[in-house]
């Protein structure tokens, strides 16, 4: 009959139990089989013992038992029981000879534990019959005698949990049923202590059995894990870069690495025991001076008793420098006491050189080979690292004079190859002590040891300017350069580095105002002019803010019909205190800082808004800086400004400088022909004063051309010049042949109007026919004209300027604008390009 649901699951319950305690579930069939080998030889080396001890205890209970037994009953069991403990005694020693993983199979085991349990039912026989044929004493000692076979003999058969259980099992059971069999009411008390002794010596044997599989299962690890590190530390050793050494407390070596016997040509044994200071000794760049020697370091940090890393340590090997890290941590015996070294030896040559050339890299300028920006402040911090007693120096700021002409002319590659000539002509003209550096761009600095006399600084001042006035062939072209120079003192003018920079930063902005190859000492003067122009740039932000700007409109005029074409936006700063402030007094300021980009934004937004207003053949004119287009999206902001207003593009002009052409070619002529391909115009303003040429003339797409007022001066004039004629009639000529349109600026006489009318020149603005006004004003001249008068002084709704007005309002002669200085927060040398035709 089956078993029942419940009875099949305490079964599968037991055997999962049995299971659990008698085998590693997690391991593998070979590990399987590894683990009960060793359980199995466990068992087979206690069993000399154990079978001597049985036998002896066999021995005694049969003569004590002699003459009131039955003599062939326990003949019989003896003579078994003998049999069964030689054949173990000898499988014990066999198994001692066979090698350490030789396996076993399960039926071995199994018929082990099946002798194991032989011998139990044997113990259990004599047991029975002892109790029943000796007196009440005797009784009690073969209690005891059985008591103690139980405990040793599971004991000493716990390692394999077959044989722990077989024994102890079937001598329990088999006395038990021996003795419930043959008389219960006496032994009724017995049976059941001797069930629960016997489950006890039981589950002792399986907990016994379940730890020595799991110190076998990590002694199995343990070994695995060794064997693995071995390999490795071989495999490092012979075919790493890096090394393993270990000493004792005293820093003799004990395990000596076969890349420094390599290195030292030496046997490991020949090394063993010496100590590894003196060893590393032999290797030591500095021999020379053992004060200061490698192994003195490493035997300060041994003697420390503290770990540490990367003790980097140059060497020589074969002749060759060589850089090692260490890297160790004591060893502490079982009283926290160091009783040894253990590290790693690592080449770092590869790692070092290379930090020396990043290092060496962060400090120089990579054009030129000068110190740079970094190591030269670095200098300046070591005169200042005492702030009670700063070491004197001179410092000189250089500038060259119109460098960027050549960059602008000839390229970059030419501009560099001038820089690093002018750098090693520079550097031969220095004292040793001295530190040239390239702070960027076009811009040197040079720090001098000591205070200079002015007139010694000013003879190494001229030394350098005659160094770079010798021509210099850069790509076929002779170029001969000039250079500005700011000096300042230290500690006298100023007692930090950044002040230091500052002070003689404004003496090179005086040296640029003064003109070319000119030197300039720091005064405190040039401190209160600069504090000056902060304060005029924040103002010009406030203004911004505030809305303080407004523009003005200069009418323009056909010169042939005398009537209204247009206007120019010409921008004005209404200041609260000071009035109407000239434009000369805030564009280059804003044009360094970059405020005239939000400016010019505002400037084309408002033009065209006025210009809404206006009849639909009027246009208006603004000029564009250099600084919006290189700074800004000009089409973009131009083009919103004729959305919000819904201006006509064809209404709108802007104006650009010669100068402006040079600034990027490839970009500017993709922003004209953008500006061009929307219906906008584009005039070349001040035509003649700048870097004329005919090749941007032919090349970019220009509608119109502006004759400065320097030249419109001269026409007419009692006594006049015929050149500045002359030039018009050229220019006029010019633009016809190339398709372009010109205008005048600056017309002031009616003299000068009938001259360039003569000449055939198509338009023209000035004082001679209106002086520049707001919005109202404007309007209101655009009725007057529309009424029927023509655009003359006579026909104009404002009364002709004084010479008080013109000198006020007449924008100056423009210069070149590679003439002054572009870098932020330096002042503008000359007149810039104007905004709004300032």
């Amino acid at each position: 009959m089956p078993p029942s649901g419940s009875t099949a699951k305490l079964f599968s319950t037991f055997r999962a139990w049995v299971r659990h305690w008698a085998s590693d579930l997690r391991a593998t069939p070979e590990q399987a089989a590894q683990h009960r080998a060793e359980q199995f030889r466990e068992v087979l080396r206690q069993q000399p013992l154990g079978c001597l001890s049985q036998l002896a205890m066999l021995l005694l209970g049969l003569s004590y038992f002699w003459n009131q037994g039955h003599r062939p009953l326990m003949v019989g069991i003896g003579a078994t029981m003998i049999a069964i403990y030689v054949f173990n005694t000898v499988l014990a020693w066999r198994w001692r000879r066979r090698p350490l993983r030789a396996g076993v199979s399960p039926l071995a085991v199994w018929a082990l534990a099946c002798q194991f349990a032989t011998t139990g039912l044997l113990w259990a026989v004599l047991t029975v019959h002892a109790i029943h044929v000796g007196d009440p004493t005797q009784r009690m000692a073969t209690v005891a005698l059985i008591a103690a076979l139980i405990a040793v003999g599971s004991w000493m058969s716990s390692a394999l949990p077959h044989t722990g259980v077989a024994f102890p099992l079937s001598l329990c059971v088999g006395t038990s049923v021996g003795l419930a069999l043959w008389d219960w009411e006496r032994h009724a008390v017995l049976v059941p202590m001797l069930a629960v002794y016997g489950a006890t010596i039981v589950g002792a044997g399986l907990m016994a059995s379940r730890q020595f599989l799991q110190r076998q299962v990590a002694v199995q690890a343990l070994e695995h894990q060794h064997q693995w590190i071995g390999l490795l530390l071989n495999d490092f050793e012979l075919n790493a870069s890096d090394w393993l050494w270990e000493t004792d407390r005293s820093g003799q070596l004990r395990h000596v690495p076969a890349r420094l016997a390599q290195h030292l040509g030496r046997r490991p044994a020949d090394l063993q025991g010496q100590a590894l200071p003196d060893v590393l000794a032999a290797l030591d760049v500095d021999r020379a001076d053992p004060a200061h020697g490698m192994h003195r370091a490493l035997a300060q940090r041994l003697a420390q008793d503290q770990a540490f890393r990367d003790l980097v340590l140059p060497v020589l090997l074969g002749g060759q420098r060589r850089w090692w890290s260490l890297t160790a941590k004591p060893l502490l015996d079982a009283d926290g006491r160091v009783e040894g070294w253990r590290g790693v030896g690592s080449d770092v040559t590869v790692l070092r050189e290379r930090d020396i050339e990043l290092t060496r890299l962060a400090t120089i300028d990579a054009l030129t080979g000068l110190a740079n920006r970094h190591c030269f402040q670095q200098r300046l911090v070591e005169h200042f690292a005492d702030p009670s007693a700063v070491a004197p120096c001179t410092l000189f700021m250089l500038d060259l004079d119109n460098f960027k002409t050549v960059n602008d002319s000839l390229g970059h590659e030419a501009g560099d190859s001038l820089l690093c000539t002018l750098a090693q002509r520079l550097q031969q003209r220095i004292r040793p002590d001295s530190l040239l550096a390239r702070l960027g761009g076009d811009e040197f600095a040079l720090v001098v040891p000591g205070e200079l006399e002015p007139r010694l600084a000013r003879a190494l001042g001229d030394r350098l300017q005659d160094a770079l006035m010798q021509p210099c062939t850069v790509l076929g072209h002779s170029i001969e350069m000039q250079v500005s120079i700011g000096v300042a003192y230290a500690p006298a003018d100023a007692r930090s580095p950044q002040d230091l920079m500052k002070v003689a930063d404004m003496a090179l902005y005086a040296a640029k105002a003064a003109g070319r190859r000119t030197l300039r000492f720091f005064e405190p003067e040039m401190g209160a002019a600069v504090s000056s122009k902060l304060g005029v740039l924040a103002e010009l932000r406030e203004a911004l803010r505030l809305g303080q700007f407004v523009l003005h409109y200069q009418p323009q005029i056909d010169l042939a019909s005398q009537t209204l074409i247009g206007f120019e936006a010409l921008l004005r700063w209404q200041h609260p205190t000071r009035g109407m402030v000239p434009p000369a007094q805030f564009i280059p300021l804003a044009e360094d800082s970059g405020l005239i980009v939000p400016m010019g934004q505002w400037v084309q937004r408002q033009a065209c808004r006025d210009a809404a207003h206006w009849p639909a053949d009027l246009s208006v004119s603004v000029n564009v800086s250099a600084v919006e287009i290189e700074r800004s999206d000009v089409r973009r902001s131009i083009d919103e400004a004729l959305r919000v207003s819904d201006l006509a593009p064809h209404r709108f002009e802007i104006e650009i400088t010669e100068s402006t052409l040079l600034q990027d070619s490839a970009a500017m002529l993709e922003l004209l022909r953008e500006l061009r391909g929307n219906g906008m115009r584009v005039a070349l303003d001040d035509f003649g004063t700048g870097f004329s040429s005919l090749a941007y003339l032919r090349n970019f797409p220009l509608d119109k051309l502006k004759i400065d007022r320097s030249f419109v001066q001269a026409l007419g004039a009692q006594g006049g010049d015929d050149s500045a004629t002359a030039i018009v009639r050229a220019i006029h000529s010019l633009s016809q042949a190339l398709g372009l349109e010109t205008i005048a600026e600056g017309i002031e006489t009616a003299e000068q109007w009938r001259v360039l009318q003569a000449l055939g020149c198509h338009s023209g603005q000035g004082y001679h026919f209106a002086r520049p006004m707001d919005a109202q004003q404007a309007l209101a001249y655009i009725r007057h004209c529309r009424s029927g008068a023509a655009g003359t002084p006579a026909s104009t709704p404002s009364m002709p300027p004084s010479s008080e007005d013109i000198a006020r309002e007449r924008p100056p002669p423009a210069v070149p604008r590679d003439a002054r200085r572009s870098a932020p927060g330096r002042a503008m040398l000359g007149i810039p390009s104007r905004l709004g035709g300032l």
